[in-house]
């Protein structure tokens, strides 16, 4: 897959903005996932533990430059029962929301307006193998929405999950399958996860799974911050043409910084040719599993700024698109909005 007629094709940077700090009294934190909906309209969703937050936002984009001008929260409403929500994507054609639920690796999907659920998606097993916070943090549905993505943030592995109801997340099931795809992300090797995909033949029918592919995520740059070091997929984002493109984000303490943790992104296109398939095997870690190939098309140090999620913005007057980041300002992070503009 290519990024469209031209091979040289890059995200640039054009221009973020803050985003507010409080609504309605309370700081406000989290902001994990962003759907555009129409015109200036997004969603943003909460991984904070606030029960089912979906907030719209107008944002403003220069669509001269790209530039994100201005971003102002309108509204909060609730998605019922979901807790850890880290991504969200706007089905235009069924009129819903799809997100995706950290604490038990779900996917469903919600009406804004009520906040009842009205679907979900049947995952694999395999990813009921998750480690404690290294699950879904992604979701994309390609322009046209036949075409849905997601994948884990780090390795599966059910001996390791089973520690993860100490942290209140779901149960390791019973007939969860006994998959090792290897160790999280370290300062010598990355991580190796499962991008997968499902595809659909209308608004109304079921996702099927339709293919699953290995993807090897950076190694840690920088020097461990307490435990919480890491590098993981924060996000997956499906262009028109099919391409995909994955945000990856590091925590870390970069050599000279005074013991305090940053934070780095980058934007990687993926290529499948040769890739296998790993829809049903039990680990990635096998040599003759081959991983995708992936080619950097942004990267920044980011500083305080926690990149988790992306989605496609308006066209611009040149025909170029504008792409958002939003940044997860949870624990005294920043709350940006980071404009980039896809050429």
């Amino acid at each position: 897959m290519s990024l469209g007629a031209s091979p040289a094709a890059t995200l640039e940077e054009v221009g973020g903005c803050a985003m507010p700090i409080t609504w309605k009294g309370r700081p406000l934190g989290g902001l994990s996932g962003l759907a555009h909906v129409v015109g200036d309209l997004y969603y943003a969703v909460r991984d904070d533990g606030s029960h089912g937050a979906l907030f719209t936002l107008r944002i403003g984009v220069d669509r001269a430059t790209g530039a994100a001008t201005n971003c102002e929260i309108l509204a909060e409403g609730r998605l019922k029962g979901r807790d850890d929500l880290e991504d969200v994507v706007w089905d235009a054609a069924a009129k819903r929301v799809w997100v995706c639920d950290e604490r038990d690796g779900s996917i469903r999907a919600f009406d804004p307006g009520t906040g009842d659920e009205t679907a979900r998606v049947d995952v694999p097993k395999a990813f009921d193998a998750f480690v404690f916070n290294r699950s879904f943090e992604s979701l994309a549905l390609r322009p046209g929405g036949l075409e849905m993505w997601t994948c884990n943030e780090e390795a599966l592995n059910r001996r390791a999950a089973k520690g993860r109801t100490k942290h209140r997340a779901a149960p390791v099931a019973p007939d969860t399958p006994d998959v090792d795809d290897g160790p999280l992300s370290t300062r010598e090797q990355g991580s190796r996860v499962r991008l997968q995909k499902f595809t659909r033949t209308g608004p109304d029918a079921a996702w099927t799974p339709a293919g699953q592919w290995a993807y090897v995520t950076d190694p840690i740059g920088g020097a461990p911050f307490l435990d919480k070091a890491r590098s993981g997929v924060s996000d997956v984002l499906c262009l028109d043409d099919g391409t995909l493109l994955v945000l990856e984000r590091e925590m870390s303490i970069r050599k000279g910084d005074l013991l305090l943790p940053s934070f780095r992104c980058r934007i990687y296109e993926v290529d499948f040719a040769g890739a296998t398939d790993t829809s049903g095997l039990l680990s990635l870690t096998d040599p003759s599993v081959h991983p995708v190939k992936k080619t950097r098309r942004f990267g920044a140090r980011t500083g305080f700024a926690m990149y988790e999620g992306s989605c496609l913005g308006p066209e611009l007057a040149d025909g170029s698109r504008s792409v958002l980041l939003v940044a997860d300002g949870d624990d005294g992070a920043a709350n940006r909005i980071l404009a980039l503009k896809l050429r």
